[in-house]
């Protein structure tokens, strides 16, 4: 992971159980775990079921960005001294539907920039047969952690 803080990537990587989602959004929406990273970025994938579909049968658009979003700010991850980030601006790009039920998403993520303060990330999300459904661009600000409510 060039750059980046390994310890803080494991460390952070066992803290999220593998049927628990890194937030209660993802919780949610069933996208459980956290992403793989590697030396480029991360990759989440997620199968398709009934409640990701929009009224055309197809995964839900908000859905792909949710993917991003949370594929991409994982990639600030080591970089930030500690903190974690929220989203300033994402901006997606839609090329084609995004697939029926069992279908699998892949979307990936990668840190163009960090400074101390902000991040500019990219991603975009394939389906199984590796065709482009969606990119996006990504700033991120980093910002103290929170602690958890008791």
């Amino acid at each position: 992971m060039s750059g980046r803080n390994a310890q803080e990537v494991s460390t952070y990587v066992a803290s999220v159980p593998p049927q628990q989602g890194m937030d209660p959004l993802l919780t949610h929406l069933e996208i459980f775990g956290t992403p793989e990273f590697d030396e480029e970025g991360a990759t989440l994938r997620l199968r398709l079921k009934d409640h990701h579909m929009n009224g055309g049968a197809s995964a839900h658009g908000g859905l792909l960005m949710t993917l991003m979003d949370a594929v991409l700010a994982c990639c600030t991850l080591g970089h930030g001294s500690g903190r974690s980030c929220v989203t300033v601006e994402l901006k997606t790009n839609f090329m084609r539907p995004g697939g029926g039920v069992g279908g699998l998403l892949v979307a990936r993520g990668f840190l163009r920039s960090s400074g101390k303060s902000l991040a500019f990330c990219d991603g975009e999300v394939r389906n199984e047969a590796g065709e482009l459904l969606a990119t996006a661009s990504g700033t991120f600000k980093y910002v103290n952690r929170k602690s958890p409510a008791a």
